[in-house]
């Protein structure tokens, strides 16, 4: 696996599986102890599973072997004391993808 820089400050990410066609992606994110990912939401579905540490989600906290899911336009707030890294799926890969309307009938 190939690690880079994640997104946010302090993190660190590398992705395990994309399909081109409909930008679902699947990657590791370790994010550094005591470091926090601010609020944000999803414009599509997100999956997640913390492979090691804690983390508080606004205000859930989450162990290893916790999994949760975000809906479209769900927003929240990431937050470790101890350091983390989540196992992610996202059905849309926001970053190589752009939302085209819907063309009316």
């Amino acid at each position: 696996m190939k690690w880079e820089y994640g997104m946010y400050p302090d993190t660190e990410m590398t992705y395990l599986w994309e399909e081109d066609e409909t930008g679902r992606v699947a990657f590791l994110v370790k994010v550094a102890p005591g470091c926090s990912i601010p609020f944000h939401n999803h414009p599509r579905r997100e999956v997640a599973y913390l492979v090691e540490g804690e983390v508080r989600l606004n205000d859930d906290i989450m162990r290893a072997g916790d999994f949760l899911t975000a809906i479209a336009d769900e927003a929240h707030d990431v937050y470790t004391e101890t350091g983390c890294t989540f196992f992610i799926f996202i059905d849309y890969n926001i970053n190589k993808h752009r939302f085209a309307p819907i063309a009316e009938a």
